[in-house]
């Protein structure tokens, strides 16, 4: 066969690839909360400059090679407003009142604040969610509405 007959066939084929694996790969557009069994998210409200947001977060990224399954999903609420909405349906969600920040929810608890005590209780739900397959807060914040 020439070149010039290979060319074509080459790009046909690459196409063809193309299309295979999007068809086969799942849009996360489309589906917001696709978690393999194991994974546990957290969904994490905080304020910019906060002390004990701050701290949370470095625990966080202390914590995460220990618990690679472990996803936090951030939202900021001092300057963002559909971030401070959604906080507000969230904590609605667990029967509590948006309040002070960081505030955590993970399987079925909310947890306000940040210390090394603080640091323990989200731990052991962590570990609670990773043997129990605990839901994402997302599902609960669905079943509200």
């Amino acid at each position: 066969m020439k070149q010039k007959n290979l060319l074509p066939v080459l790009i046909l084929i690459l196409i063809i690839i193309t299309i295979v694996v999007m068809v086969n790969k799942p849009d996360k557009r489309f589906v917001p909360d696709i978690v393999d069994e194991t994974e546990v998210i957290i969904y994490e409200f905080y304020g910019k400059g906060c002390p004990h947001c701050k701290h949370l977060n470095k625990w966080f990224e202390e914590i995460k090679p220990k618990y690679p399954n472990l996803k936090v999903v951030q939202y900021e609420v001092y300057s963002n407003n559909t971030n401070r909405a959604l906080f507000q349906k969230m904590a609605k969600a667990y029967g509590k009142n948006a309040g002070g920040v960081p505030s955590i929810f993970i399987g079925e608890k909310n947890i306000v604040g940040f210390s090394p005590q603080v640091g323990e209780k989200i731990e052991a739900e962590i570990l609670k969610c990773l043997e129990a397959l605990c839901s994402s807060p997302l599902e609960k914040l669905n079943a509200l509405e």
